[in-house]
């Protein structure tokens, strides 16, 4: 017994769809694909940048010159909010000394194992290790703001870069501040902090925030 294949021959289909009618569904298929191109395209204007953020993570390394008294460290600096983790690193990675604290206290721990307290990190950088740095200044002005930039607020880039050193930077409490290297981000990756007697030039190799 065969059995019978079924052949089934495609029907012409004819399109009753008028030409203005065909060009209106183009023009919204169109305009459908723009409004999710650009929507993928603006998303990252959205995302928070580093000069606002109040939650970040800076690596890297300083030097300074404090009236005559010269050296370099390595640091990690972890700041949630107004709370900060400084760890200060010497030669082959040892640790030197972590400060933590908030606005109100500070704590240090040096290699030695002494603990102190006191209201400000400043003074506790001065006593336990003679740096005479500010710390709580440093928070802004490593992100390439000013102190007085309100936490959480919108920096906007541009202006950022206003502040960089082809326009001097600013100057704040006796320092001045320039952001010398910027990285693909924007982020600053070289900032230089002076006064007639101390210099600082901190260098960060990554940011995360």
């Amino acid at each position: 017994m065969f059995q019978r294949s079924l052949v089934f021959w495609p029907r012409r289909v004819h399109c009753c769809m008028r030409p203005s009618s065909l060009g209106f569904l183009l023009v919204c298929l169109i305009g459908c694909l723009s409004g999710c191109m650009t929507q993928n395209t603006l998303a990252p204007v959205e995302e928070a940048s580093l000069a606002g953020a109040t939650q970040w993570t800076a690596q890297g390394k300083m030097s300074y010159d404090l009236n005559g008294q010269q050296g370099n460290f390595s640091f990690r600096w972890v700041q949630q909010n107004n709370a900060f983790d400084i760890v200060l690193f010497g030669p082959l990675g040892i640790t030197i000394a972590t400060v933590t604290g908030d606005e109100n206290a500070a704590r240090i721990v040096t290699f030695d194992g002494l603990v102190r307290t006191a209201a400000s990190p400043e003074r506790l950088m001065f006593d336990a290790l003679g740096l005479n740095l500010p710390v709580s200044a440093m928070t802004h002005w490593i992100r390439g703001v000013p102190g007085d930039e309100r936490a959480g607020s919108r920096f906007d880039v541009n202006r950022a870069r206003k502040l960089d050193v082809e326009s001097s930077g600013f100057t704040q409490s006796g320092w001045k501040i320039a952001v010398l290297r910027r990285d693909e981000a924007s982020n600053p990756s070289r900032i230089r902090i002076t006064k007639p007697d101390a210099k600082l030039l901190v260098v960060v190799k990554n940011w995360a925030y």
